[in-house]
């Protein structure tokens, strides 16, 4: 009558809602659905709940559970219960769990089970629920290729060839490079060089169809059609790779440096890196060896290299024998050298070194992460950013930091909030510069532009070092 609920265990809170769902009392159906998803605070309640959401036609709750597992991704998709959830949700249910947004949701989960294992059932049972979600054409195309190529992985050709087929005929033009590969697999090499052709010859040519016709053939062909490509598409690595490898293959190891720093320059690809590493290991250059697989493991903790085969912390720890150790006053020099001669992939390295030892580990991850920002690489540098907040030394630092995770995720005014609490404690230069930096991003207001100018200036009285000051 009230439409308000006492301290009721979820039990009776349960019993309630099946009561109110039989008998279509909806504002105690209403009340209690909106107090269970309350109380939903761990794993095991989502899974138990979630179950009770599905069978009760419980959106509330069911968005409440659904928000517990997408805040435990990846590792909730370890957990079987959460996998089955997911996997056999019917067409019903995922309208419960989110609405207008199954799509959304199944192209979240599969692009987070493929980042794990591309080639595992999670990945591919995800995808045939993507297929399932998709409503419009452009919708059907993504799901089409995306399960394509999960299927071309797991060696389930015909399967595979029929998902790129109807991808293809739905607009995708990018799913011939999956019917190529397919016929280069079953020993097709001219039909598949053919296929392209066409393609390139029919319509505007772009950077990856030449990549992909030049897996169909050798020799001089193959460089041509590679340097097409790199024309077309600057930011394709596979190219540079494939040159940088065919100069050093002849001895001509400048040339084949150049080549891959080429790339490195804009683009700090792992897969670009370990060549590189590579090509050191050649030159016993083991000083640069080392500074690029620091780098590798920076963007990626558990990288292995040699195509899967060893994991590059051992490589590390083996070419670590043959470099000079570095004192932390080296580090210092060495950073404030790399950084101020704007050598990112070795102010990384340095960074990686430094953490090893009992510095302030809050400040270099975050220094880390402003590097990996820079380098266009969210991801790794949202890993450190959670890092740095885990080991701040002080509360004022934790919340710059946390500052920047919410500004980063999109929560501008969060962002601002966590900056002034962080001045309230103590003025720093970090504190002033957040602030200023959300405040410029999130006001269209002209008048704004003094007030940040005035942060700044707050910002560079505090003390801070000269490159972050020069910044």
């Amino acid at each position: 009558m009230t439409g308000s609920l006492n301290e009721e265990s979820p039990n009776v809170l349960l019993e309630m809602l099946f009561f109110a769902n039989k008998f279509c009392c909806e504002r105690l159906k209403d009340a209690c659905e909106r107090k269970l998803a309350s109380l939903v605070s761990s794993r095991d309640d989502a899974v138990e709940l979630m179950e009770c959401a599905l069978q009760e036609n419980s959106p509330v709750l069911a968005a409440s559970c659904l928000q517990v597992f997408l805040q435990d991704l990846p590792d909730c998709l370890n957990d079987d219960r959460v996998v089955e959830i997911f996997s056999h949700a019917n067409k019903q249910e995922k309208m419960i769990m989110a609405g207008s947004a199954s799509f959304s949701l199944y192209c979240l989960l599969s692009e987070v089970a493929m980042n794990l294992d591309p080639q595992s059932d999670k990945s591919a049972c995800f995808l045939d629920q993507l297929v399932e979600s998709a409503e419009t054409n452009r919708q059907q195309l993504l799901a089409f290729h995306q399960l394509g190529c999960v299927r071309l992985l797991r060696k389930e050709y015909d399967e595979a060839e029929r998902l790129f087929e109807a991808a293809l005929n739905a607009g995708h033009i990018y799913s011939v490079s999956g019917l190529a590969r397919l016929g280069h697999i079953r020993g097709h090499r001219v039909w598949a060089y053919d296929k392209l052709s066409s393609v390139i010859s029919s319509g505007t040519p772009l950077g990856w169809m030449y990549l992909e016709r030049s897996l169909c053939c050798e020799g001089d062909k193959r460089w041509e059609d590679l340097e097409k490509a790199t024309e077309l598409d600057p930011t394709l690595t596979y190219p540079y790779m494939y040159r940088a490898a065919t100069l050093m293959r002849k001895q001509n190891v400048q040339a084949a440096l150049a080549e891959i720093n080429r790339i490195l320059g804009f683009k700090l690809a792992s897969e670009c890196l370990e060549l590189r590493f590579c090509f050191y290991l050649a030159l016993e250059n083991y000083q640069a060896a080392i500074c690029d697989v620091q780098a590798i493991l920076t963007l990626s903790p558990d990288y292995r290299m040699f195509e899967g085969r060893v994991a590059a912390s051992q490589l590390r720890t083996l070419v670590r024998e043959h470099v000079e150790n570095w004192t932390a006053a080296d580090c210092w020099l060495q950073l404030y050298d790399r950084w101020s001669s704007v050598d990112d992939t070795g102010s990384l390295s340095v960074i990686y070194q430094m953490l090893e030892s009992d510095a302030a580990k809050g400040v270099l991850y975050f220094r880390q992460s402003l590097l990996l920002l820079r380098l266009n690489c969210p991801e790794a540098a949202m890993r450190s950013l959670q890092l740095a907040r885990q080991h701040a030394s002080t509360e004022h630092e934790r919340l710059v930091y946390e500052g920047w995770i919410l500004y980063d995720t999109g929560h501008c005014n969060e962002g601002l909030q966590k900056a002034e609490e962080s001045i309230n404690i103590k003025k720093s230069f970090e504190a002033f510069f957040l602030k200023a930096y959300a405040l410029a991003d999130s006001s269209m207001d002209p008048s704004c532009s003094s007030t940040v100018i005035s942060l700044l200036e707050e910002a560079l009285k505090c003390p801070s070092d000269r490159l972050r000051k020069g910044q």
